[in-house]
């Protein structure tokens, strides 16, 4: 799916998960406003657990500062593969870099 992460359907088939390849550390709320602008997404929690992206449309994206995402409410594995395609770039070289206020 991507060279950063992989992409597969829960096991409750209610989200996408995507994983990163390699491990990452990420701060998620130096990396909040970027993501939202990247995926067209409103900040809708930024904590250091926890950063979540929402849209009008009800498209949620949970991130995890291990770069795990969920992805909610996304009608197609393309959608979702394009969401986390925009976003892999700057979550994994956030993380390998530690530098997330780029």
């Amino acid at each position: 799916m991507s060279e950063f992460f992989t992409l597969k359907l829960c096991s409750d088939k209610t989200a996408f998960e995507a994983k990163a390849k390699m491990p990452v550390a990420l701060d998620l709320e130096a990396l909040a406003d970027e993501a939202s602008e990247k995926t067209g997404l409103r900040v809708r929690v930024s904590l250091p657990a926890l950063l979540l992206l929402e849209g009008d449309d009800g498209r949620r994206i949970n991130i995890f500062p291990s770069g795990r995402m969920l992805l909610r409410r996304f009608p197609s594995r393309e959608e979702a593969e394009s969401a986390v395609g925009v976003l892999a770039p700057l979550l994994y070289q956030a993380g390998q870099e530690g530098d997330t206020k780029r």
